[in-house]
């Protein structure tokens, strides 16, 4: 396998027809641009960039080369994401009133010595909390306005390592997403699908969807409802099915999202997650962060 000191020089050596982008997130723009401009398609690791400007660009660029642009947000590529969504948009809970998400874990120090990890553009919700903004929004529709508090004290660094967020999503469904990178637990999606071998699995839920008609525990997709016809009350005894498809595994998201990067790049199918769709991930991190840091 040839190597290159240089993404220029990758360009000038016309040896390959796509790229993955999965440098720090700001030079995502710098890379993918270059790329771009010499008929490179590309997969740009999320977040699509750093800030909304260089993720503008970079779309334009990519747009004006007429090359494939598909983002990183592989989570979407389980087949439990998938029946999740079957489920909500089928009205299987009713109408969807709310959501409780969890992201906490707590990282080891040397994840800490890339020193990009601890500045703008960087730090847990910009690394770790965007894929679950880009979950939510792919299951529950577009979020419309944006809370959040913000905290650093428990490892001391420049960027948020803890932070409380309230979402609110354009069907008025209404979001809590607690999320740290520095306290032990469970409850998080790395423990809860298995998917990263450095995360040992727990099985415990990441998220928990309620609807006027039952309630949905995700990825294992428990599915909690009255017992007796229609949507019941408080007064009648819960019973839980897991519905079909249920059982999470780990589903190779990374394998199955190459493959549907191969079949973007030569032109038989669309990006599951364009840049656009990407952007507008990236913007409703981006008013977390700035909401979280604000509040700090």
């Amino acid at each position: 396998m040839p190597h290159h000191a240089s993404v220029g020089a990758l360009c000038a050596a016309r040896g390959a027809d796509a790229l993955i982008v999965a440098t720090p997130n700001q030079a995502h723009e710098t890379v993918g641009v270059a790329a771009a401009q010499a008929g490179l398609h590309l997969l740009v690791e999320k977040p699509i960039a750093h800030d909304l400007a260089s993720a503008q660009r970079l779309i334009a660029a990519a747009q004006a080369a007429k090359v494939g642009l598909l983002v990183g947000h592989h989570r979407r590529y389980h087949p439990f994401v998938a029946r999740a969504r079957a489920l909500l948009d089928g009205g299987t809970l009713g109408r969807l009133v709310a959501i409780s998400a969890h992201w906490a874990l707590r990282k080891h120090d040397a994840y800490f010595a890339d020193a990009w990890r601890l500045q703008a553009g960087g730090g847990p919700i910009l690394i770790n909390l965007i894929h679950d903004i880009d979950m939510l929004r792919h299951l529950c529709g577009d979020i419309v306005d944006v809370r959040a508090l913000g905290a650093s004290a428990a490892r001391g660094h420049a960027v948020v390592d803890t932070a409380a967020v309230a979402l609110r999503f354009v069907g008025g469904a209404l979001a809590t997403v607690l999320m740290s990178d520095a306290a032990p637990s469970p409850w998080n999606w790395e423990s809860a699908t298995g998917e990263n071998p450095s995360v040992p699995e727990a099985g415990e839920p990441c998220y928990r969807f309620f609807g006027t008609a039952a309630a949905l525990e995700f990825p294992r997709l428990r599915l909690w409802r009255h017992d007796g016809a229609g949507p019941g009350d408080w007064s009648l005894p819960l019973s839980a099915d897991d519905a079909p498809g249920a059982a999470p595994g780990p589903g190779e998201p990374l394998r199955r999202q190459l493959q549907h990067f191969i079949a973007v790049a030569h032109g038989r199918e669309a990006p599951l997650v364009s840049g656009p769709d990407g952007l507008a991930s990236l913007a409703a991190t981006l008013e977390v962060a700035r909401a979280a840091v604000a509040a700090a």
